[in-house]
């Protein structure tokens, strides 16, 4: 099996059922009040994808400390999230969406992603610290 199928089997899944859910709740009146929501689960999603892709692709820039390992994860996915800020911003001035309301808004969707990711990787450290004991 390749590096990518075995990721995407491995991890793919929960980005891709944070996006169908966006996708579901976005021509919805829950839209805002969820907005939090989708963007803590996207934080939680992205982090638990990109820890499992640094282990699938270790060979292609060598094995990480467990410390860099947890860097790396958490400054990728506030990196996806901020990505997908420019993303909505695009969307406005390109398509006039008005997804983003205020600078406030996109600030508390950034909180919102890496929260979510720093939860991801307490949960991992509390699972690799439990399986250490066990």
């Amino acid at each position: 099996m390749t590096t990518l199928l075995r990721l995407l089997l491995r991890a793919g899944w929960a980005p891709l059922l944070v996006l169908v859910f966006h996708r579901i709740v976005y021509h919805t009146p829950w839209r805002q009040p969820l907005d939090f929501v989708m963007h803590y689960s996207g934080g939680v999603a992205i982090a638990f994808f990109l820890w499992h892709a640094l282990d699938c692709f270790a060979h292609w820039f060598g094995a990480l400390t467990p410390f860099a390992r947890y860097v790396f994860t958490f400054a990728l996915a506030c990196t996806v999230g901020l990505f997908w800020e420019f993303a909505e911003l695009y969307s406005d001035v390109v398509h006039h969406t008005h997804i983003q309301h205020s600078v406030h808004e996109t600030m508390r969707d950034l909180v919102a992603d890496a929260t979510g990711a720093l939860t991801t990787l307490a949960g991992v450290f509390i699972v690799r610290c439990l399986r250490k004991t066990v």
